[in-house]
C-alpha cells in the first residue's frame, strides 16, 4: 500500500470535514500495527519505496493542534499540513460557507509552530483559498507567492508541497505549479501507482474510511 491521507479537522462534529479523534488515533495504531510506516511526503514518493503512507492536512483547522497533535508526538510520525495562510488567527465558516451548518476555529500562528517543533511540515494552500482556474498566472503567482513569504517568514522554510484549494485544477493550473513545487496533491480518491503526474497526486479522503 501506498496512498496519502486527507484529513481537514479532527473534531466530533461530524461534518463532510471531520474526522472523530478516535478514528485518527485509530488509524494510527493500525498502521503500525501492520507495519505499514507513516512517511513524509518526499520519502513516499521516492521510486524505491513500496509500502507506506502520508499524513496530510488541509486548511488550518485548530483541532488538528488540539487532538491530532498529541497523537502525532505520541507515535513520533511526520505530517504536512497545507496552509491557508488568510485563515490564520481566524474563527469564521471555512471554506467561505459553512459546511453542514458547522464552523471550525483556525490555528493561529503559535500552534502552527508548535506543529512544526513535533515534525508537522508546513505546505502550501494559496493565501484565500481561490479556485485556482478562475486565476491568471500571474494571479496564480501572486497567490502562491505571498502564502509561501508568509510562511517562510514565520516559520523558515519555504513549502515545498502545495494543495489545490476544493481539489480544483486544469491543465494551466498544473503547468504553472509544477513548476514552483515538489508536488501537488489533489482529491482524485485513489492510491498511489507505481508511476503518476507529480502536478496531480492522488489522495485518499479518510471520511470515506470512517
Amino acid at each position: 500500500m501506498r496512498a496519502i491521507f486527507t484529513f481537514h479537522s479532527v473534531d466530533d462534529k461530524g461534518s463532510v470535514i471531520s474526522c472523530r479523534p478516535q478514528y485518527f488515533s485509530m488509524l494510527l495504531e493500525t498502521l503500525i500495527a501492520r507495519n505499514i510506516p507513516v512517511l513524509d511526503l518526499s520519502t513516499l514518493l521516492r521510486p524505491e519505496t513500496q509500502k507506506g503512507v502520508a499524513i496530510t492536512f488541509d486548511d488550518g483547522m485548530r483541532s488538528v493542534y488540539q487532538n491530532a497533535l498529541p497523537v502525532i508526538r505520541k507515535h513520533g510520525v511526520p505530517a504536512h499540513l497545507f496552509l491557508a495562510t488568510a485563515a490564520v488567527e481566524g474563527n469564521r465558516p471555512w471554506p467561505r460557507n459553512p459546511v453542514d451548518g458547522h464552523t471550525f476555529d483556525m490555528l493561529g500562528w503559535g500552534e502552527i509552530e508548535a506543529l512544526r517543533e513535533c515534525g508537522v511540515l508546513i505546505e502550501s494552500h494559496t493565501h484565500l483559498h481561490p479556485d485556482m482556474r478562475t486565476l491568471t498566472v500571474a494571479q496564480m503567482d501572486e497567490e502562491c507567492g505571498y502564502a509561501d513569504d508568509m510562511i517562510e517568514s514565520k516559520l523558515g522554510r519555504r513549502p515545498e508541497y502545495f494543495a489545490y484549494p476544493f481539489g480544483y485544477h486544469n491543465k494551466i493550473v498544473r503547468d504553472r505549479v509544477r513548476q514552483l513545487y515538489k508536488g501537488t496533491v489533489t482529491t482524485e480518491l485513489r492510491q498511489l501507482r507505481v508511476r503518476e503526474d507529480t502536478a496531480a497526486l492522488p489522495r485518499i479522503d479518510t471520511y470515506y474510511l470512517q
